[in-house]
């Protein structure tokens, strides 16, 4: 699975989307991503989550709140992508979070490993940061 840890940017997929989506100055990228896990009526599996995290932080970090693990080069750059983080997006983001938070391999891997408590924590946060 790569490098894992509870944080969204601790693990090699979210960090992949995040560059791949600055690299192709493509905006729709995260608002594609967002609607994919909204809209998926099977259980998610682990990189579509960490895709849907990914996009969900980009929103954030477009709010000017970023996780403190949000990699620093596409942090730079988030205005390249033409992007505003408008109610009706953060209002996407949230909803996929809660989506992965509430039936998804991702939330079962962390179940499955005890620390559920931890990786909720860190999506509490997100979803806080996206609602302010």
């Amino acid at each position: 699975m790569g490098a894992w840890g509870t944080r969204n940017f601790e693990n090699d997929g979210s960090q992949d989307w995040v560059f791949d989506v600055i690299d192709s100055k493509d905006g729709g990228l995260v608002t594609d991503t967002l609607a994919r896990i909204i809209n998926n009526t099977e259980t998610l599996e682990v990189s579509d989550c960490e895709e849907g995290l990914a996009a969900a932080e980009l929103v954030a970090a477009l709010m000017g709140k970023p996780s403190e693990d949000f990699p620093e080069d596409p942090l730079d750059k988030l205005d390249i992508l033409n992007l505003i983080a408008t109610k009706g997006l953060r209002v996407q983001a949230v909803a996929a979070v809660n989506k992965i938070l509430g039936a998804s391999e991702m939330k079962n891997y962390w179940e499955e490993s005890g620390n559920l408590d931890a990786w909720t924590a860190v999506q509490a946060s997100l979803v806080k940061r996206l609602e302010l």
